[in-house]
């Protein structure tokens, strides 16, 4: 994925809080959430993941040096070597930062971990910053190095640290590694037209563009592409009972054959998995092929179904039935902001600044609007702190008149696209924070 600088903007929307008459109604069942809630917080060292990266020491984020999110790909070089490639964003480098420079400042370790969850260390290494081995890619620098093939164990964790040797603080992301190569994608990965360089660290291609399907290691294997119908809707709110299978919101519609090094152009959008037997997609890679205009949403379709987190149940069924949607999105936010378009402009520009963000950040098989993550996202914003291992991915929310704080668990759930996907463990009682952060949004209380 590719993230942007925007991701990590700490703006909380927390009006509600200083509003007397919600604390009288609402005083008790505050309370009991806040305490269960707070039992239920995870006690584990804090560590980093692949959508957000958490530290070790807190940092004044809009002075100090940051590294905000870190993305990874990998590919088997040989029977005995495997390529890992990184994505790093950092922020509030020095402009005259270069790759030497950047070397005095951060310090970058891995150490390869059973899939067990134990702390014993297979393998560890240094990551070398220098040319040639790290580049800068606009605001991300991308980092290439080796790693052996164990053949001891299947699956492990590779565990990778950012030291920041001058404020003493460190960031640690770990990527899932399968050893025996089962997954295409540890064989395959799609690369841009040049076929040189870093594979591709987003979910997603563009509609029309080239790309390269490319193995480190030269063969013939014949692959498949299934091309599926993505009638996927938004998540389930935070609250909800109710359950769903992923794989009923995708129809499959046609199947092609690709090898080894071809140029592919993908004119139809949609969800797409590349595996090597289409009877049995075990060992699949999904990913989307999108329009020109993504992340943005710009089609009065694509606009509407997102309004779905803040909106009452008699909106959207307004929305369904209206058969001119950019006329009902025009009325809808007039509505809440009582008629002042200065207002509904701004609220119109901070809500889908935040959906675009989503997209960027969680897209996978579906737009990162529609998971678990994005949801939060889009209407919480992005966390304050983040806890996260090889199963599970804790979201912390600071709230500033409480000492306690709002946590979201997402825990780690394959299916047939992807085994990286994040499912969030609902609770009735987030009822009590959720709908004061909708509320904020739809009183345009809500400054990005």
């Amino acid at each position: 994925m590719g993230y942007i600088a925007s991701t990590f903007r700490w703006v909380l929307p927390f009006i509600w809080l200083i509003n007397p008459i919600f604390w009288m109604r609402n005083a008790v069942i505050l309370l009991f959430s806040v305490l269960l809630i707070a039992a239920c917080k995870p006690q584990q060292k804090t560590s980093a993941g692949k959508e957000s990266v958490s530290q070790e020491k807190t940092i004044a984020r809009e002075s100090k040096t940051v590294v905000s999110s870190i993305n990874g790909k990998y590919l088997f070089e040989d029977s005995t070597n495997i390529n890992v490639y990184l994505e790093a964003e950092i922020l509030n480098l020095p402009s005259e930062t270069n790759i030497e420079k950047l070397a005095d400042i951060f310090r970058v370790q891995w150490a390869i971990l059973p899939e067990t969850g134990l702390k014993e260390k297979l393998k560890v290494g240094k990551v070398e910053i220098k040319e040639g081995k790290v580049k800068k890619v606009g605001k991300n620098y991308q980092f290439t190095f080796q790693i052996p093939k164990l053949k001891t164990i299947e699956n492990g964790s590779l565990v990778v640290d950012f030291v920041d040797t001058q404020a003493a603080t460190k960031y640690t992301y770990d990527l899932p590694v399968n050893f025996y190569a089962k997954k295409v994608d540890t064989r395959f990965q799609f690369f841009d037209s040049t076929g040189t360089g870093t594979p591709r660290f987003s979910n997603f291609i563009f509609q029309n563009e080239k790309v390269i399907l490319k193995s480190l290691i030269p063969n013939t294997e014949e692959l498949y592409l299934i091309r599926f119908k993505n009638l996927s809707g938004a998540a389930l709110s935070p609250m909800s009972s109710t359950k769903k299978d992923p794989m009923s919101e995708f129809e499959a519609v046609d199947t092609m054959k690709v090898i080894n090094g071809a140029t592919l152009v993908f004119p139809e959008t949609g969800t797409y998995l590349l595996t090597q037997n289409p009877a049995d997609v075990n060992d699949g890679y999904g990913f989307m092929v999108v329009d020109k205009r993504f992340p943005r949403q710009t089609m009065a379709q694509d606009l509407r179904d997102p309004l779905v987190y803040m909106s009452t149940q008699k909106e959207i069924d307004i929305f369904r039935n209206t058969e001119d949607p950019k006329e009902a999105i025009d009325l809808y936010f007039l509505n809440i902001s009582k008629g002042n378009q200065t207002v509904a402009k701004q609220m119109i520009k901070n809500y889908y600044r935040r959906v675009a963000d989503a997209n960027r950040l969680f897209t996978n098989y579906k737009e990162g609007w529609k998971t678990d993550k994005g949801m939060v996202y889009v209407i919480m914003g992005p966390p304050s702190r983040v806890q996260r291992n090889r199963q599970r991915e804790v979201w912390l929310y600071a709230q500033s008149q409480n000492n306690s704080e709002i946590i979201y668990t997402f825990y780690r759930k394959s299916n047939t696209f992807t085994d990286q996907s994040y499912e969030l463990v609902r609770y009735p009682e987030y009822s009590s924070y959720w709908y004061p952060y909708v509320e904020a949004w739809r009183t345009g209380n809500v400054v990005e």
